[in-house]
């Protein structure tokens, strides 16, 4: 940035007026600030000091800034608000990583809710579907990078086709969260603390109104999971918690044999159930 330099000058980052001035002079503290003269003929020469980061872009390049930002304002018109139950949908399987590489999220305010697809080809083998599908919106576009850029609607289509083709991974993580947020809602969760630190317990009332905001969005991806899927996977809950339930009470006959004297009959019993007794214990203590 030099002297006699014309630049396009907004004071906003994303809207608002944008003015012709000349730089006068840079200058040398910091944080750095830039003497300007505003060239419209309203202004009447006026000059002002002005922070170096409203001077958005040189005056001869703004036709096609203000092209760009026009097209990512459009892109990003209808993206969705923090209390969307489709957002917390999204997150949750964003943060589980569940098309590895191939595509990201946008989370900040200003791009929140994008799609970046860097291999596309990649992405429509795992959802079997067209490459050209991920541009069935036409504000869609491919970045100076090679990403695939899309809006809002179409995050919503390829996590809810995604959703669906990793039920099977997606499902059992649902559960677990469900039963971890019904433990909390009557006990709260503790944060254990670091060295002298001591730790922080966050009181079930604040456990459970935190779950009324998010649980809607683990119903909407189960949803897009499938009705097949969801049955399937209660099936198989409901058939291991049976097994869970009958290998307690084989526990507590062996435990009764022993405690009889009766260790011949408990050894060929445990051999009979064919899981160690200590595996079991396990397997109950973790669901």
């Amino acid at each position: 940035m030099e002297a006699g330099e014309r630049w396009a000058y907004r004071v906003a980052p994303h809207h608002g007026r944008v003015d012709e001035v000349e730089v006068v002079k840079v200058g040398a503290q910091r944080p750095l600030r830039i003497r300007v003269r505003f060239v419209d003929e309203e202004a009447e020469g006026r000059e002002e000091w002005v922070p170096s980061a409203r001077l958005r872009v040189l005056w001869q390049d703004k036709d096609a800034w203000l092209a760009r930002e026009e097209r990512w304002n459009d892109l990003i018109k209808d993206r969705p608000d923090d209390d969307d139950p489709a957002l917390h949908a999204v997150t949750l399987l964003f943060d589980e990583h569940l098309a590895g590489e191939v595509m990201s999220f946008g989370f900040n305010s200003r791009e929140r809710g994008l799609l970046y697809v860097d291999d596309v080809p990649a992405l429509a083998a795992l959802l079997g579907v067209p490459v050209d599908f991920f541009h069935s919106d036409p504000r869609a576009f491919t970045d100076d990078d090679g990403a695939l850029v899309a809006p809002w609607p179409t995050t919503v289509q390829v996590v809810s086709r995604l959703a669906a083709a990793r039920a099977d991974h997606l499902l059992p993580i649902l559960d677990k969260q469900e039963r971890q947020a019904r433990y909390e809602a009557i006990h709260g969760h503790y944060y254990p603390g670091r060295g002298k630190n001591p730790g922080t317990h966050i009181s079930p009332e604040i456990c459970a109104e935190t779950d009324r905001r998010f649980k809607p969005g683990r119903d909407l991806l189960r949803r897009w999971c499938g009705a097949d899927a969801v049955e399937t996977f209660e099936e198989l809950k409901a058939l291991r918690d049976e097994v869970l339930r009958i290998g307690k009470l084989m526990e507590q006959a062996i435990d009764c044999l022993r405690q009889s004297g009766q260790n011949k009959a408990a050894d060929r019993f445990e051999r009979d159930l064919g899981i160690p007794l200590d595996a079991l214990r396990q397997a109950q203590h973790s669901d």
